[in-house]
């Protein structure tokens, strides 16, 4: 179990704040003071914390709004332009995104469509010795695969341009220190924290 802080020093100027587990987009700028670590062209914020070996498991709730959770290189640089520094659209960050009609994985610029009903909490956990990102839809403490990213050496990446990216670099991003991070699209998307249900936590010690 992960316990994940969101840092303000890298919130973009339209995201406010919830103490440290709530983030909300918002139509008016907020007058955060300058950071170089401040994200200025997407309404992005990561967690404070680093993740570097082991596993790691943490939920979202989704509260309102098109909003896309994963994690990002610790050194991402936050001034990129926004269509290359939103997550999943390069090759130092992944996620899952929620369009509200569909969950979609990115990583790359590449996406899948991942047919699966709306969850409001969703579990990621991220493998360190797998070279693994797996993305759950957890409702009354049962967990939904949505998607699993990882290397996968079937015939099917060869035609899937999605995991045939992911077979030629997505190990490369366990090569650095990686943080939780989030992407609020949609005016008044808001997401929080979640606290973790233990149920969860004990499947995935069990796997």
């Amino acid at each position: 179990a992960f316990i994940i802080d969101l840092d303000s020093d890298t919130a973009d100027k339209f995201i406010q704040l919830f103490g440290t587990k709530g983030a909300k987009r918002v139509l008016c700028p907020i007058p955060y003071p300058e950071s170089p670590t401040r994200f200025i062209n997407c309404e992005q914020v990561l967690g404070l914390n680093l993740m570097n070996r082991g596993n790691y498991y943490w939920e979202v709730e989704l509260i309102d709004g098109w909003v896309s959770i994963g994690v990002i290189a610790e050194d991402f640089d936050p001034r990129e332009a926004y269509n290359h520094g939103r997550l999943g659209r390069n090759d130092r960050s992944c996620c899952l995104q929620w369009n509200g009609q569909n969950y979609v994985a990115w990583f790359g610029g590449f996406e899948c469509t991942i047919q699966q009903p709306f969850f409001h909490t969703i579990g990621v956990f991220l493998e360190y010795s797998e070279k693994a990102l797996t993305f759950y839809g957890v409702k009354d403490s049962k967990m939904t695969c949505l998607q699993q990213l990882k290397v996968s050496p079937s015939a099917k990446g060869k035609l899937d341009p999605f995991q045939n990216k992911i077979n030629r670099q997505f190990a490369s991003l366990f090569s650095c220190k990686l943080k939780p991070a989030f992407f609020l699209e949609s005016v008044d998307a808001h997401l929080q924290i979640g606290p973790l249900k233990r149920d969860c936590v004990s499947v995935l010690k069990r796997r």
